[in-house]
């Protein structure tokens, strides 16, 4: 053969080559899994729910800042601030789905329950997006400069929008696609839970140099107006709620509280070295230690350590997928 000819089959394969997109190694629909972003690796590990074993690590190499999974279990979306879009991966075959091309400035995201609609914090527009399944855009919805906490009602018709840095709160009218009011919160406010049944939402933050933010903030889902606050020093930036009460993660202060469905605080640990997020499944916590890189494994009913699950460096989120 023609040496010429040779070189330039040589270089197409290359060519194509360097098209194909990454596989990652499959996340068996069967399993249930807690799902590691660790953003100072760029890594996503997959851990057993049961036993802490790895299942597997995905390299993304991309600087991700956060994650969200689809309803369904069967879709991994990955964004950050610097990226332009948000990549998406099908947890079943470990292979790239199709990108949207959101744009930079992506700093949280939720989907309906229902999985047909996406609803993604934008930085750079200040503004909640909202696209389709397919990830066509369908509304653009003006909000404070950093809506870094979004949470979707059980039903999905409405979503809360909380900013970082402006301190508002924005409610957001799903169906219609427009912003109904916004109320006013503490600046650097992170991480929230809606509690329909009590008609509340509660408020974490972060606080800033001798302005730590010590208490959560609760205010009526009907009005805005703050209807109390409940001291969980320092820091409260995550929260979930089970049959055993409300469970707040303060990572300031590396400590995981316990509350009564009335707001009472039953319980208190010490957990991790600066944890930033935790998940609940079958009556256990699952909470990232940031520092030392691990997940703290804690029973609900006596908030004692159960074991240490090592993760990639920097976990900053945790993912639930309950098997099938």
């Amino acid at each position: 053969m023609n040496r010429a000819i040779m070189w330039m089959l040589l270089c197409g394969l290359l060519l194509l080559s360097g098209c194909v997109k990454t596989s990652f190694p499959p996340i068996a629909d069967s399993l249930s899994v807690i799902i590691s972003l660790d953003v100072k690796a760029e890594t996503v590990t997959f851990l057993n729910a049961n036993n802490g074993e790895k299942v597997a690590r995905w390299h993304i190499n991309e600087p991700f800042q956060g994650g969200a999974l689809s309803p369904d279990g069967r879709t991994l979306l990955l964004y950050g601030r610097e990226l332009d879009r948000v990549y998406r991966y099908d947890l079943a075959t470990g292979k790239p789905l199709s990108e949207w091309k959101t744009g930079s400035g992506i700093v949280s995201a939720a989907p309906s329950p229902d999985g047909r609609t996406w609803f993604f914090g934008d930085s750079e527009h200040h503004a909640v997006l909202v696209v389709d399944k397919e990830g066509k855009e369908i509304a653009r919805l003006s909000v404070g400069r950093s809506p870094m906490t979004l949470l979707v009602n059980r039903h999905g018709m409405r979503l809360y929008a909380i900013d970082f840095q402006d301190g508002r709160a924005f409610v957001i009218d799903v169906e219609r696609r427009r912003v109904l009011h916004s109320f006013a919160v503490p600046k650097l406010a992170l991480g929230g839970l809606v509690r329909e049944r009590q008609g509340e939402l509660w408020v974490g933050g972060h606080g800033s140099g001798n302005k730590v933010e010590k208490n959560i903030h609760v205010y009526s889902l009907q009005d805005g107006r703050l209807l109390r606050t409940i001291a969980a020093p320092v820091m409260p930036v995550d929260f979930v709620e089970t049959r055993r009460g409300v469970f707040v993660l303060s990572h300031g202060s590396n400590t995981v509280y316990q509350f009564s469905k009335e707001g009472k605080q039953l319980a208190s640990a010490s957990v991790g070295a600066n944890p930033f997020a935790m998940e609940a499944a079958s009556g256990r916590l699952y909470i990232a230690s940031y520092d030392s890189d691990e997940i703290i494994v804690v029973d609900e009913a006596t908030m004692r350590p159960l074991a240490r699950w090592k993760t990639g460096d920097g976990p900053l989120q945790l993912l639930i997928r309950e098997g099938r």
